[in-house]
């Protein structure tokens, strides 16, 4: 469920349910983006697909990879590159029927985690929709896309080498200074509400963490939670986060070894297509009596979500497939293996729409080693008390203010040294593209067109009933929303619809000659049978004339058969009954 009282939410909601817009759809830690993804995956009426740039956040999400999905390479899509010209692409990329079938029945693409894509992968996504749509003069082929992410958390990953070689072209890697952006400006939604924190100050400090504007005052009160203890008591657990994945490692390796007693083994299994890159735990998963460990995947029973904290309390002996696990908050449960699907898109011909298919799988227990965990791997979880080690520095704009925003509270946050203000830091272009955030105009402009889409599709619907009075209602209130019957697709759509009654006029005609076929085929049979019945008439008189009643009798009655209504069989037959 989503809140249906949030403002931004419901904009949102509108333009993707009734317009063609694309939407970037963004917002603090904690304000529902994630939930807002899985509302419009699980409800939307649209042909959609589900993407996301890294294998664990595409099976999050319950979709594919961006390089799986469109044949990406993994190096930069420079836009000279011969080989993916428009005239070279399809040559190139050689998709197979289904696949093609798919990029052009698709009506919304949602690509989750986008702070992370590059803006070569944006524009290599617009040629290929464009070219195997057909439709080159509109953004994306004229496919509706909904971006979901948080420019101030995670950056796209680009090595020194890929940089030299996009720094020609690009003003950044950030999805949003792709050059098709330049064309069109994206409709930017943020949502406000933080769900995540209810505390003022708390929300405020990390306001002015996320956009670079931290003040003195907010790095002392940060600053006063450096060694602060934190009660782990009563089955309580802190988590480390670290920007480093070496120190995560470290710190989870070595705490397992202080624990008594062997580490059990619990092996995964992958059947079918499932890159080990994207696995959600390990394959060999070692836990003792006393582990701290993770959930890494909701319980369809409710009693973990991914992100919930807990300690292995012991094995069951008669049954290894069986771990019982503490939660944070004192509940014993027991823990099954899991499975987890590696899904690829194809296309319904019977049913004309797209499905997921399962071309993977992996079984493993859903918890995780988790003294530990990296920044990067903490996005999107919710913790109730984290130790924040930034060993090594902060190397990437945004981990300062994922780490600190995985914490419900400033009393859960325990600092191993103070926060400098060299470790807060935020792209200027990421500041500069923010400023175009919740833009009404823009917005407005768009709940316009999503008023007036949805009154000429409530038209369209009105007349396949054949309500045309509905039809024209709503016809006339589109065209004050927005006057589109001036346009070329517009005038032939209405042209083939109008058509149509045309084509039932025809139709009526043909039936109309075809009715005065069968009468005048009716009236010639009825003529001719009358003209048998005569015949036994005549030839039942004479039986009458030679005083053979019976047969006269069988005669008329034979008449009766021929034609019912014959008035003179119908007047002998009733005398001789007499």
């Amino acid at each position: 469920m989503i809140d249906l009282d949030n403002a931004e939410l419901q904009n949102a909601l509108q333009i993707i349910q009734f317009t063609r817009r694309s939407l970037f759809l963004t917002g603090k830690a904690g304000t529902g983006k994630s939930t807002f993804l899985r509302y419009i995956a699980a409800n939307t009426k649209k042909k959609h697909i589900v993407l996301a740039p890294t294998g664990i956040a595409a099976i999050n999400a319950g979709g594919s990879t961006l390089h799986s999905f469109f044949k990406l390479p993994f190096h930069p899509l420079l836009p000279n590159d011969s080989m993916y010209s428009v005239r070279n692409i399809r040559n190139t990329l050689k998709y197979n029927s289904e696949k093609i079938k798919i990029i052009r029945e698709v009506e919304l693409i949602i690509i989750d985690e986008i702070s992370m894509v590059r803006a070569d992968i944006i524009d290599f996504i617009d040629k290929v929709l464009r070219v195997y749509c057909r439709n080159m003069r509109e953004p994306f082929g004229g496919k509706q896309l909904l971006l979901v992410g948080d420019i101030y958390q995670l950056e796209p990953v680009v090595k020194e080498e890929d940089r030299k070689l996009l720094n020609p072209f690009y003003r950044s890697s950030f999805f949003f200074d792709a050059k098709i952006f330049q064309q069109f400006q994206l409709v930017s939604i943020e949502l406000k509400k933080v769900y995540r924190q209810s505390d003022p100050v708390f929300i405020g400090i990390l306001d002015h963490i996320r956009t670079s504007q931290a003040q003195m005052k907010d790095l002392q009160l940060l600053n006063q939670r450096v060694g602060a203890q934190l009660d782990e008591s009563d089955s309580k657990l802190a988590i480390t986060l670290s920007t480093r994945r070496d120190t995560v490692d470290f710190i989870n390796e070595n705490q397992l070894k202080l624990l008594p007693g062997e580490p059990t083994l619990f092996r995964g299994n992958i059947q079918g297509e499932f890159p080990e890159s994207s696995l959600p735990t390990p394959i060999e998963l070692y836990l003792k009596t006393g582990a701290q460990i993770i959930f890494i995947k909701n319980d369809i029973e409710h009693q973990w979500v991914n992100g919930t904290l807990g300690t292995i309390i012991g094995f069951d002996d008669e049954d290894d497939a069986k771990i019982y696990v503490r939660t944070e908050n004192g509940q014993d449960v027991m823990v099954e293996p899991a499975a987890w699907s590696n899904m690829r898109y194809h296309f319904n011909e019977v049913e004309k729409k797209i499905e997921e298919e399962e071309i993977g799988r992996y079984e493993q227990y859903p918890i995780r080693l988790a003294w530990a965990i990296t920044v990067h791997k903490s996005q999107g979880l919710t913790f109730n008390q984290v130790k924040i080690d930034f060993t090594g520095g902060v190397f990437a704009g945004g981990q300062t203010y994922v780490a600190l925003s995985r914490c419900t509270s400033l009393e859960g946050i325990s600092l191993q040294e103070p926060i400098r203000p060299s470790e807060i830091f935020v792209r200027n272009e990421v500041k500069q593209f923010a400023r175009q955030y919740n833009n009404q105009n823009t917005i407005n402009t768009a709940l316009t067109q999503s008023k007036a889409d949805r009154q000429y599709h409530d038209a369209v619907k009105a007349y396949d009933k054949g309500d045309m009075q509905a039809a024209l209602d709503n016809f006339f209130l589109a065209i004050h929303s927005r006057y589109d019957i001036e346009h070329p697709l517009a005038k032939r759509f209405i042209r083939k619809k109008l058509n149509k009654v045309n084509e039932l006029q025809v139709e009526n005609e043909r039936l109309r000659e075809v009715i005065k076929q069968k009468d005048e085929e009716k009236k010639k049979q009825e003529k001719f049978l009358k003209r048998l019945a005569t015949e036994y008439v005549i030839m039942g008189k004479e039986c009458e004339k030679e005083g053979m009643k019976e047969a006269a009798v069988t005669n008329y009655r034979k008449a009766l058969t021929l034609y019912p209504s014959h008035p003179e069989a119908k007047r002998r037959l009733k005398h001789l009954n007499e």
